[in-house]
């Protein structure tokens, strides 16, 4: 039986916060912070790395000995108050 690693309410808000980074950054309305957009990268890529560990360990059949799903929400969120203009992420916090 295959293992399940996200449930989809998780994999629904994931995809939010994915995609209002994205739609950040290629807007007019990105910061204009290199620092800022250099820690959102980072939290995207070890977000998409953590994924990657995952399936990998899904495929092999394999124990991964972290709560990925915990992780990546977490990278996301960093990313996202990284990129989130001061007075919006005020009023979202």
């Amino acid at each position: 039986m295959e293992r399940v690693m996200f449930d989809v309410q998780t994999l629904m808000e994931i995809r939010k916060k994915a995609d209002e980074i994205s739609y950040r950054c290629m807007s007019g309305n990105r910061p204009s912070d290199l620092h800022s957009l250099n820690s959102a990268l980072d939290q995207v890529s070890r977000a998409l790395a953590m994924f990657a560990e995952m399936e990998i360990h899904r495929m092999q059949n394999t124990h991964i000995a972290c709560d990925g799903q915990s992780y990546i929400k977490g990278r996301l969120r960093i990313a996202h108050r990284s990129i989130l203009p001061q007075e919006e992420e005020s009023n979202t916090a």
